[in-house]
């Protein structure tokens, strides 16, 4: 509904009281309903008054326009400004707040996320390499490091971030010439871990016995958080692709160690192998029993497991290859599918082991890259991201629709994958898309791609490695006790985003008021004037502009459009104090929020046109 507040001043002592996403600018609909609050007189002072009551919270969400894709470029990364020529990526990279970049102290979820990855040069991509972390707001390099402690990390090694001591610092895990290596949030050496290893290696971070302190699963090799051995699974058991990770399998609060054909305990003993070929794996619960299943791609072979080890089903792809899967609810039926590209189809396998759609792709490279989904339209079902030689698809989950296709990509293709992460901390997904020229000319480094209209559904600011699910890290890079404890419960998802399904688009909604007005000052023909700004919407917002406008201008000196700090859900700030002179007063004042001083909102809201108040007489004639 409209609703204006013209507040007629009515004083009998110093003071009266007077009754998510962030989206392209809209046009504020003008007012045209008038009320008058009633008047009370709290007190004046120098100081804000006491805090203003907190809005009553609207549950309102934007529908979810479904096919709607304006993808743009946000950023990119393409040169390495300390290591000239360490700029074509062949792995995932992994984000995660490094930096305090709001200056309170602290690397918190508060923090903008930053990208980290390896990159090569000349070609080596199986050679050392850089490890780079660049801003995830701007894309500007933070450090790059091609020796620390005197060894050098691979430059297509998987990157996995996470607060592994639990002192609220991340580190950074990297495949090294020598073992694993362990950086400091800044990029310094912490150790290296002279353990088996792979110029592909991707090390996965959990809490395997809940005890606070988080563990490395790497290939086959569990360490603590300080580097140290916990033990090594025996050969042949699984582990060669190094894409093994903890997950718990029989939701008893402890982790298992998921191998490409095997599980271990946390302790290390052996639970099951199942004998076949070592793969990339996956969790999920196909058939909702509250029991997950282990999904495996190998040797173009896709199976799946029980939590035991025994036999489910599985399924061949008759093309060649197969990359690590993706488990999640692709069509909205609130059962999970299995997504997983192979050499020249990108496919959804159905919880029964059925084909539902196949899209063609072309893969010729490794013909094992992975893949995302997202669900952006917030209605359910999830979206497939990946990106194959050329292109960076996404298709519809249910269908296999193409919903977007960019073609300024390329690559020679190993594990990697894109990933749909909220990198600037805008409140709206992007896409961050690894590149390389190294087979295919086109583009190289890091590509962040937004939607133009800034609709995709939030994400996390996080995706902290190659295996990454949901529960096993929070916002800020900790490590949760337990880890995944019931993932399959709350998420049902692998290599996923999103932390909810079917949320809509979350709106805020602005307001105004309280407004109150100090007369202290009315000697000198001028009053103050403190206004409170509320946010009763659902979605947060990072900052919101609120103009004051006199006689139909911006207001004169010194105030014109002020902005607020951060507004989350349900909060209340006051702004103020400003001063009103008679002779600036005029016809009277118009307070709006969500206006940049030419009438236009950067927000869509629950409700628009209901964000002004206009006071009409000046404070001092009803002191």
């Amino acid at each position: 509904m409209n609703v204006l507040r013209t507040l007629a001043l009515a004083a009998s002592f110093a003071c009266s009281d007077y009754g998510y996403t962030k989206n392209e600018p809209v046009d504020a609909p003008r007012d045209t309903a008038t009320t008058e609050p009633p008047v009370e007189f709290p007190r004046c002072g120098p100081d804000a008054p006491a805090g203003p009551p907190a809005p009553a919270i609207e549950e309102c969400r934007a529908e979810p326009t479904v096919g709607t894709f304006s993808p743009v470029t946000e950023w990119t990364w393409t040169s390495n400004p300390i290591h000239p020529g360490y700029d074509d990526i062949m792995a995932a990279p992994a984000v995660a707040p490094l930096v305090d970049t709001d200056g309170d102290g602290d690397v918190d979820g508060d923090d903008a996320p930053a990208v980290v990855f390896t990159a090569f040069t000349g070609g080596a991509y199986t050679s050392p390499g850089a490890l780079v972390a660049v801003r995830g707001d701007d894309g500007s390099t933070l450090w790059s490091v091609t020796s620390a402690g005197g060894f050098a990390p691979y430059s297509s090694s998987g990157v996995a971030i996470g607060d592994l001591e639990g002192d609220g610092s991340p580190e950074v895990l990297v495949s090294a010439a020598g073992g694993l290596m362990c950086l400091a949030a800044d990029g310094s050496f912490k150790w290296l871990a002279l353990v088996a290893h792979s110029a592909y290696g991707h090390p996965a971070i959990g809490d395997l016995d809940a005890d606070g302190v988080a563990e490395i699963v790497y290939g086959g090799t569990v360490l603590d958080a300080w580097g140290n051995v916990r033990f090594t699974t025996p050969e042949g058991t699984g582990g060669g692709s190094y894409l093994s990770f903890p997950f718990d399998l029989d939701d008893d609060g402890m982790m298992e160690i998921v191998l490409g054909k095997a599980a271990y305990s946390y302790d290390g003993a052996l639970l099951w192998t199942d004998g076949g070929a070592d793969g990339w794996p996956a969790v999920g619960d196909l058939d909702l029993d509250g029991s997950p299943e282990v999904i495996r791609v190998a040797s173009s072979v896709i199976t799946v497991l029980t939590a035991e080890g025994a036999p489910f089903w599985s399924f061949t792809l008759t093309d060649g290859g197969g990359g690590p899967p993706t488990v999640a609810d692709f069509d909205g039926d609130g059962a999970p599918e299995i997504g997983v590209a192979s050499r020249s189809y990108y496919r959804v396998i159905d919880d029964d082991g059925t084909e539902l759609w196949a899209q063609p792709v072309q893969d010729f490279s490794s013909s094992v890259t992975g893949s995302s989904v997202f669900d952006f339209e917030g209605d359910g079902a999830a979206e497939v991201v990946y990106a194959d030689e050329l292109t960076l698809w996404v298709y519809d989950g249910a269908t296999g629709t193409v919903e977007m296709a960019w073609d300024s990509h390329s690559s020679g293709t190993l594990y990697e994958y894109p990933m749909v992460v909220d990198v600037d901390q805008d409140g709206a997904a992007e896409i961050v898309v690894p590149s390389n020229d190294y087979t295919f000319s086109g583009s190289n480094g890091i590509t962040v791609i937004g939607d133009a209209k800034s609709s995709w559904a939030p994400a996390r600011p996080v995706w902290n490695q190659h295996a990454y699910s949901i529960s096993n890290v929070d916002d800020d890079g900790g490590i949760p006790p337990g880890g995944t404890t019931s993932e399959w419960r709350a998420w049902n998802s692998f290599r996923a985003g999103n932390s909810k399904t079917a949320v809509g688009l979350g709106l805020p909604e602005l307001q105004i008021g309280p407004v109150e007005a100090c007369v202290d000052e009315c000697w000198a023909d001028a009053a103050f004037l403190w206004i409170a700004v509320a946010n009763a919407g659902i979605a947060d917002v990072p900052d919101v502009s609120v103009t004051i406008y006199v006689d139909g201008g911006v207001f004169l000196s010194p105030w014109q459009t002020v902005t607020t700090g951060p507004l989350p859900s349900g909060a209340t700030t006051w702004l103020g104090p400003f001063e009103v002179r008679r002779d600036e007063f005029g016809g009277g004042l118009e307070v709006r929020v969500d206006d940049d001083g030419t009438g236009v909102g950067a927000y869509d809201e629950c409700t628009e046109g209901n964000g002004t108040v206009v006071i009409t007489t000046f404070p001092c004639d009803e002191a």
